[in-house]
């Protein structure tokens, strides 16, 4: 009796090791899935499921191309998914840096010399690539400068949701959105430091996809055929397929194609 509870053990165990491993949906800050919409439903997937994934407009993934190839794995995802911010360092302002012109990942440091009677914001040499862009704006002021700052930048398709002053203390932070059907790329927040605001974010434009521009290339919306006109962000995929009586003259994969800033291209029947 006690060799079968033994081998009943042995079995139970063995069939739990084997359980099969799911990986769940990724959750990419400031990135997303190729065609997310359309695949997060099938999650969970198991294990030797790949999908690709690409960054938001300043940010890069360790492989460095626009889309990434991430696998499920008994670890998880991997490589982990990962979107890190891209800083340009512009030129320095009553200063000098052997960096400008120069692109740097999110944790990079530079530093500055300012010229002589100037220095950075609370005396510091240096400046890091954040998140958010660069932790101080490349500005050499006047030593014992408290400059405030005016109006914050206008950004097209957008406006600021914060409370308007005249002048505005440093450290100050102002907030934006976008309009509709317009998507915001980079940190919705603006700093005052030493006169200067920091870089404000964009609002891309989305696609419009219209009944004429089917019409011209004989094709319609795969999954809402019933629609005229669809309104698409920046990154996302739209699907076509030929009107009835027609058959695809441009490749197959164009009949998926991407939205990116405004523009879109159509795939043609004939």
């Amino acid at each position: 009796m006690l060799l079968l509870i033994n081998v009943f053990l042995i079995l139970w165990v063995s069939c739990v090791g084997r359980q099969e491993i799911l990986c769940e949906f990724p959750e990419i800050k400031h990135g997303q899935l190729y065609d997310e919409s359309r695949y997060k439903s099938v999650f969970p997937v198991p294990l030797g499921k790949f999908f690709y994934y690409s960054c938001e407009y300043s940010f890069m993934s360790p492989s460095q191309t626009f889309w990434t190839r991430i696998t499920c794995t008994e670890e998880g995802w991997s490589p982990t998914p990962n979107c890190r911010r891209l800083c340009f360092f512009p030129w320095v302002e009553n200063g000098y840096s052997a960096s400008s012109g120069q692109m740097y990942l999110e944790g990079a440091t530079v530093q500055i010399f300012c010229d002589s009677g100037y220095s950075l914001q609370n005396n510091e040499s240096t400046i890091s690539c954040t998140e958010g862009g660069w932790s101080s704006h490349p500005k050499c002021s006047p030593n014992g400068s408290t400059e405030n700052c005016g109006h914050p930048p206008i950004i097209s398709n957008g406006d600021i949701i914060s409370f308007l002053l005249k002048e505005y203390p440093q450290g100050s932070t102002v907030e934006y959105r976008c309009q509709n059907f317009y998507e915001l790329w980079g940190s919705k927040y603006v700093t005052c430091g030493n006169g200067q605001w920091s870089k404000p974010p964009r609002c891309l434009d989305a696609c419009v996809v219209n009944e004429e521009n089917m019409n011209k290339n004989n094709i319609r919306l795969k999954w809402a055929a019933e629609k005229k006109k669809l309104y698409v962000k920046t990154r996302d995929v739209v699907e076509f397929e030929c009107k009835f009586g027609y058959r695809e003259k441009t490749p197959r994969q164009l009949f998926r194609a991407t939205c990116w800033e405004g523009k879109l291209e159509y795939p043609r029947c004939e």
